[in-house]
């Protein structure tokens, strides 16, 4: 039986857990019997690893400093004993999908990069897959940054572009590697039973790094005006008739963003929280609009024919609505009240339009979803039989 671990999910972030639960799905189906693997952290605590049956990967890393690989120097008896605890090495692993979603590029930490790109060049050595699955990378032009890129793009087996920015930044380095475009994978995860509410209702996902320092050097000042911009839009669908509805999307940062902009509301808005992944995009199925700074709360919202606009803290929500033709609906929260406005009152306007427009083209993304399956599925099945061989 083989050991797949899956990289960059979690369980804080709804948009990772989303992406864990798609990848789930794809080997439940058509792998045989395979063994789950994640490395412990912060936001994938053991009890929920351990509902999945997920083994235990010995993990060591601190800044620039990788001793993961070192682990499965350890003597094979030891090795033994580890796994009766749940616990493997690195070696002990036959394939990584690495689903990180946007980790990867200029304004990340390079460790994290760099560590990457030696633990690509590891599998590489031993004729392992590392896939990396859809996700939006780059720029990458910072040395150090492109030097690892170039490792990552080129000793993978398999690298998916999710957007026509990423794919050009990995083409820029690419010489050998199989580098595909392909769009998110969360499109076929498809909730049942998905009825719309009653009441008219538009939910807000709010994001906290759209005021982090790594995006914003008045970070301060932007969180003011970004409070205000949630405000303001609450005002102005509650006028046209809305339930107004804040979803939190991740963890305790996104919470207090959430109640800051309740208690600076001018009117109600009612907070759902502590949902999971599918629970979350149900709920976005049922309303009659989205406003989000949450990727994933976007495609959720796309991905089911709900009328969404966004806000934008890195390329790859300008990328993704460019793709399902609606590049207008990204919105520039430090743009004037005037401005916003005019963009809603369009947007209000063409909720059926953008429905259908929406739905057309994510029976084009779930076809490409499902090419990019079988693909890794592929790589992974030739793999299966060469280690059973």
């Amino acid at each position: 039986m083989i050991n797949i671990e899956v990289k960059g999910v979690q369980f804080s972030n709804k948009g990772a857990e989303l992406m864990l639960i798609a990848i789930l799905q794809q080997l439940d189906t058509q792998i045989e019997e395979y063994n789950l693997v994640l490395s412990p952290g912060a936001n994938l605590p053991y009890k929920k690893r351990a509902v999945l049956g997920a083994y235990q990967k010995l993990s060591l890393r601190r800044g620039p400093f990788d001793f993961t690989g070192l682990f499965g120097l350890l003597p094979n008896a030891f090795k033994k004993l580890l796994k009766r605890y749940g616990i493997i090495t690195e070696s002990d692993v036959d394939v990584i999908l690495n689903a990180s979603g946007f980790s990867y590029g200029d304004q990340w930490p390079v460790n994290d990069l760099e560590n990457t790109a030696k633990e690509v060049a590891r599998f590489n050595k031993y004729g392992k897959p590392y896939i990396v699955l859809p996700q939006a990378l780059g720029p990458f032009d910072k040395a150090r940054h492109a030097k690892a890129a170039e490792i990552l793009i080129n000793k993978s087996r398999l690298v998916f572009a999710r957007d026509e920015a990423s794919f050009d930044a990995c083409e820029k380095l690419n010489k050998e590697g199989s580098l595909i475009r392909s769009p998110d994978f969360t499109a076929l995860i498809e909730p049942e039973h998905v009825e719309p509410f009653e009441k008219k209702t538009v939910c807000f996902i709010p994001n906290n790094k759209m005021i982090s320092k790594y995006n914003h050097k008045d970070a301060v000042n932007s969180a003011d005006v970004y409070i205000g911009f949630w405000c303001n839009l609450a005002a102005y669908f509650n006028g046209k008739g809305f339930e107004v509805v804040l979803l939190n999307h991740e963890g305790a940062e996104d919470k207090a963003l959430c109640e800051q902009i309740i208690a600076k509301s001018p009117c109600d808005i009612r907070l759902v929280d502590s949902l999971g992944a599918i629970e979350i995009k149900e709920y976005i199925g049922r309303c009659q609009a989205l406003v989000s700074s949450r990727f994933h709360g976007c495609v959720s919202a796309l991905s089911q024919g709900i009328p969404c606009l966004a806000t934008s803290w890195s390329h790859k929500y300008e990328m993704l609505f460019e793709e399902y033709g609606l590049i207008n609906n990204v919105l520039n929260y430090l743009d004037s009240d005037e401005v916003i406005d005019k963009q809603l009152a369009i947007f209000i306007n063409e909720l059926e339009q953008q429905k259908e427009l929406s739905l057309r083209h994510a029976q084009k993304v779930k076809s490409e979803n499902k090419d990019m399956w079988r693909k890794v599925i592929t790589e992974v099945k030739d793999y299966k039989s060469q280690v059973k061989n």
